[in-house]
């Protein structure tokens, strides 16, 4: 009778917590349904949502017009001095414009850009072919290797360099020839969906502007030995923020539900001696956080503002600079509930758009100053307000990627500066950031061209 009395009594026990814990399971059966349904839906819409899907999205190119295969090619013949040269190339920094180099800066950058003749040959070569697809491997994920990225601005550099030598030389049409090089190097970058990838691509376009900024300030018929106008306003449309938020999603997403026995493979060593890392994103296989749906929930937030930022990320400027508040905003709703691997990544990613439209404006800086310098060259002034170089020179006066208005002018003792407002939307009349770290202050500055010539 105790026996069978005790039966009942495990039995009803049983009973109860059955039923206390059917709440829960039901409720962590749909966030996980929940963060798998999110995760399908991106694949419907074609989009990648780990490494390996994010290496098909990155399409392949045919052998035969793939430029990254041939400059790969190039970067293996890059060289550097055996002396102590070496130093000095690595410390160079092009003066400020307006300012020649010295002969001692002239002869270490032509020994330096012929010494790498043949690594420049190579990359013309390459840069004559359609497409691109760098060998990159994103199942990875965020540690996937990217050399290219270093070797794509050496190459860059040297452009620069000899984009110097000729415009010193005289030879205008060289000079853009190099300028345009750089352009064309950044434009095979343009597919790539990765964040740091379209980074590297803005710093080499803003290097391009940096030279054609040199250019017109040393050489006063610059714009009618060439036109690189059309090239400048194809660059300074494209947009590849979304794609790169695209890549982004897919390289995290798998995080939220790693193992230790993922981290030999997303979180390699670099020598056989070194310990963990202890990279913010590696974690242990906490089996009390998975049981709850802690990583699903954090998962679910992930995909959630990220489907909603890509498309505001696609949109004109400034409309895109929206993106920047919503992950803003989203980035303390994270840390608020404590998911803390959504917090890191949408806090990281707050400037993103920022950055892409200070390149922009740089671009569109540049198309400005190259029209100013074609207006002053045909009517021996210059003009006093950009309305004037509408139709003849430009089909109308470029937007501040910031405001949406026109961009600033002004005119100076000799010649001008065109400027954008920045991200901080400070009318500073055309100062310019210091140039060097030193001079810097916390006052605001603006994004610049000037031609003081």
């Amino acid at each position: 009778m105790a026996r069978a009395s005790l039966k009942h009594r495990l039995l009803r026990t049983s009973i109860i917590l059955f039923c206390l814990a059917l709440p829960f399971i039901g409720w962590r059966c749909w966030t996980r349904w929940l963060a798998n349904n999110q995760l399908a839906a991106v694949r419907r819409a074609g989009f990648p949502t780990n490494g390996d899907e994010l290496n098909k999205f990155y399409a392949t190119v045919p052998e035969s017009e793939n430029a990254a295969l041939v400059l790969t090619q190039a970067f293996a013949l890059r060289r550097n001095y055996a002396d102590s040269r070496s130093n000095l190339i690595w410390d160079f920094k092009l003066p400020r414009y307006g300012q020649p180099l010295t002969p001692e800066q002239r002869a270490l950058l032509r020994g330096y850009v012929e010494l790498n003749a043949p690594a420049l040959a190579k990359a013309e070569e390459a840069l004559k072919l359609p497409r691109s697809r760098y060998p990159v491997d994103f199942s990875f994920g965020m540690q996937t290797p990217l050399p290219h990225l270093t070797w794509l601005k050496n190459l860059a550099e040297l452009e620069q360099y000899k984009a110097e030598l000729s415009l010193m030389a005289g030879g205008a049409s060289e000079t853009a020839r190099a300028i345009s090089a750089i352009i064309r190097l950044a434009g095979t970058l343009e597919n790539e969906p990765i964040l740091i990838s379209q980074l590297a691509r803005l710093k080499l376009l803003q290097m391009a502007v940096a030279s054609l900024e040199r250019s017109l300030n040393l050489s006063s018929n610059f714009t009618q030995a060439t036109n690189l106008l059309p090239q400048l306003a194809k660059v300074a449309n494209a947009q590849c923020l979304a794609r790169a938020l695209i890549g982004e999603r897919a390289g995290f997403a798998p995080y939220f539900r790693t193992s230790p026995s993922d981290n030999p493979r997303i979180y390699p060593r670099k020598n056989d001696s070194q310990e963990d890392s202890g990279s913010v994103l590696r974690r242990k296989d906490w089996g009390m956080l998975k049981l709850v749906g802690y990583y699903d929930m954090d998962l679910g937030q992930f995909l959630f503002v990220m489907d909603k930022v890509i498309p505001l990320a696609d949109l004109p400027p400034p409309a895109n600079l929206e993106v920047e508040n919503h992950l803003a905003k989203a980035a303390a709703v994270s840390k608020k509930k404590g998911r803390n691997l959504s917090a890191l990544i949408f806090s990281n990613y707050v400037r993103v758009a920022s950055r892409e439209n200070e390149c922009i404006a740089h671009l569109r800086l540049a198309i400005t100053a190259f029209a100013l310098e074609q207006f002053r060259n045909q009517n021996n002034r210059l003009p006093k307000k950009l309305q004037e170089l509408t139709p003849a020179f430009l089909d109308e006066a470029p937007q501040d990627p910031f405001t949406g208005m026109e961009l600033l002018y002004r005119q100076l003792p000799k010649g001008y500066v065109v400027y954008s407002v920045g991200r901080d939307l400070i009318d500073d009349g055309g100062k310019d950031e210091a140039d060097s770290k030193k001079e810097r202050t916390k006052t605001t500055y603006d994004i610049t061209f000037t031609v003081e010539r």
